[in-house]
């Protein structure tokens, strides 16, 4: 395996599934091998247009494709018992977030992966998008001064592929994760509104209230906006930025208190200067995240590289407060 192609397959074809199967197909280091879904249609269409081995039942594709890695990208409430099935028999995981319905699980999935000594990735994608990433370099450099607050929106219209996760879980779950990565800890303090708009079964509106050490954030996500919006705002005490994660743009409002304090003569001078920032637009290369993600996880593969995903449970004790 180390000097031939991973062979690759995908349990569970769906709306992610599918994004899943397009990116091995277009990595040179892997062969996708099979896929598999409950949905026999689905699954085969998928077979037939990328040449692969169709199984409705993910048990038989372990058994008999042998992937050296597999992407589970099936419904939350069967990620415990497929992701379990793949590591104890030694297969290499890529897990969609969440990474479980509820903590007993997530914890149980992190014990399997180390007993089975197996590589296991849960995939929070934002995690790998090239303007987060420089923005975490842009907070460790400290160019944004003391953090203060973060806003995240992550809103839209209702995806009805998602059948058995609330906006929490579904949604929300990813800028918390983000915010929490970003600033390097833990909220202390957790409030949160969930509501009911046009779905009985489970919210689909939410807004989370986090209180970390020095900063506040405020985290809306909704499947009830006509608009699709992926903004996250950051305020420091040198500046003020915005970031959208789907252009992977940045824009940083770079506050020139520091540069013209020296010139003041009164209060009004003050807020004349200050109103006048510098702005730069923030350009990265850009990559999709997905794609990002998988080759980390192959590299982790090769190179035997342990993963953390503690993360990926702390996420989701915030979301299910």
């Amino acid at each position: 395996m180390l000097n031939d192609k991973i062979r690759c397959a995908v349990i569970g074809v769906g709306n992610m599934g599918k994004n899943h199967v397009r990116t091995y197909m277009q990595l040179q280091q892997v062969e996708l091998v099979a896929v598999s879904d409950k949905n026999t249609e689905l699954g085969q269409k998928c077979a037939q247009e990328t040449g692969v081995l169709f199984y409705e039942d993910y048990c038989e594709l372990i058994d008999k494709a042998k992937p050296d890695i597999i992407s589970i990208c099936v419904p939350t409430s069967h990620h415990f018992d497929v992701a379990k099935k793949c590591i104890e028999n030694k297969i290499n995981v890529l897990l969609e977030k969440p990474i479980a319905s509820n903590i007993t699980q997530s914890l149980e999935i992190l014990d399997l992966a180390e007993k089975n000594n197996i590589k296991l990735l849960v995939g929070h994608i934002e995690r790998f998008n090239p303007a987060v990433i420089k923005l975490k370099e842009m907070i460790d450099g400290n160019q944004l001064g003391n953090i203060t607050a973060i806003i995240a929106r992550r809103v839209g219209g209702f995806p009805p592929q998602i059948k058995d996760a609330n906006i929490a879980i579904d949604l929300a779950i990813h800028d918390i994760d983000i915010v929490n990565f970003l600033l390097d800890e833990l909220p202390s303090e957790i409030s949160v509104n969930k509501q009911k708009n046009h779905i009985e079964q489970r919210e689909d509106s939410v807004e989370f209230f986090l209180k970390y050490n020095k900063t506040s954030a405020y985290i809306q996500a909704n499947w009830i906006t006509p608009v699709k919006i992926r903004k996250l705002t950051i305020t420091g005490s040198e500046g003020y930025l915005e970031m959208d994660y789907i252009t992977q743009q940045i824009e940083f409002y770079k506050s020139n208190y520091e540069k013209f304090k020296e010139s003041y003569n009164n209060f009004s001078d003050y807020i004349l200067r200050f109103s006048e920032p510098d702005k730069f637009v923030i350009t990265v290369a850009k990559k999709e995240p997905l794609a990002e993600e998988i080759l980390y996880l192959i590299k982790c593969v090769k190179n035997d590289i342990k993963i953390k995903n503690q993360f990926a449970v702390d996420a989701l004790k915030i979301v299910l407060a």
